[in-house]
């Protein structure tokens, strides 16, 4: 009893509150991760893809404009994951990506654009991406459906969750650690579908050229255009941010396997998280 007591009273005043805190938070950060969301029909059907191409490589097609220096012909006949606007590329047709992965649209973007604007661009995607399987948030659902669009297409639901970037979760379409970009829904996706090699182009976050730069012209080739006055809050600070979370990020899902490489054009890219590789060189032993 008498000892309880003076353990009681060296915590109470000889350690002070801030380091009692302290010691108490670091044995929060090795709590293990919550247990799943209760389990959504929708998103559990997601997991039919887990390992689905392992021994195979793929390449992630962003829409940066570094693009414009490659011959993205080469990717005809390899696995493709394409994302966002990317499909109004012109030789988008020879590629023929097998998934298109599209960020969280209301949930992220809402406060930009109006419904109405997501729907018309969402249709012409639909026109355009052949046989595409689609990866998209759950919370988009009730748009797509109310709108029947992409109704012939398979569609792999997944769902986003506060990630405080301390617990690497193994990877869980009902738990994704939450995104700022598209091109980390796709790594992510590929990582799960068991890709051996997985190889970045395009994705160039050159945030410093400007808020939205492309290999298109987002004022004529891309159906939702945000407006200059709109974005006034993208300044520097934002942006650093911003990519700060989506390098510590591609950080994480890097450790997994260590399968992810930088293919992107630009001899000086910003994107430095991934093994820098030659992009013609990756076809040198193709037959052909």
């Amino acid at each position: 009893m008498v000892v309880q007591k003076m353990k009681q009273i060296i915590k109470n005043w000889i350690l002070p509150p801030a380091i009692t805190k302290a010691l108490v938070g670091n044995k929060i950060k090795n709590v293990p991760p919550p247990p799943s969301l209760p389990k959504n029909e929708e998103i559990e059907q997601t997991r039919v893809v887990k390992n689905r191409h392992v021994g195979k490589r793929c390449f992630i097609l962003g829409a940066g404009s570094s693009i414009k220096q490659q011959d993205i012909k080469k990717l005809a006949g390899e696995y493709v994951i394409s994302v966002s606007n990317t499909f109004v590329h012109p030789d988008f047709g020879l590629i023929k990506p097998q998934y298109h992965a599209l960020s969280h649209i209301i949930a992220g973007h809402s406060h930009l654009y109006t419904e109405e604007k997501f729907v018309e661009w969402l249709k012409e995607m639909d026109n355009k991406l052949f046989e595409a399987e689609m990866f998209m948030h759950y919370g988009d659902k009730q748009l797509i459906e109310d709108n029947k669009i992409f109704e012939k297409r398979k569609i792999y639901w997944v769902e986003y969750v506060h990630w405080n970037e301390k617990i690497n979760p193994p990877i869980d379409p009902a738990r994704i650690p939450k995104i700022w970009s598209v091109s980390e829904l796709a790594v992510t996706m590929a990582i799960y579908m068991g890709f051996d090699k997985i190889y970045l182009l395009g994705v160039d976050h050159d945030w410093f050229n400007g808020p939205m730069v492309y290999f298109y012209d987002k004022k004529t080739e891309h159906k939702v255009q945000p407006k200059d006055e709109d974005l006034t809050y993208v300044d520097s600070e934002y942006q650093m941010r911003r990519h700060a979370y989506i390098f510590k990020k591609y950080k994480y899902l890097y450790s997994i396997k260590k399968n992810i490489y930088n293919a992107n054009a630009n001899p000086n890219t910003y994107v430095d998280v991934f093994p820098k590789v030659d992009y013609d060189s990756l076809f040198n032993e193709r037959v052909k």
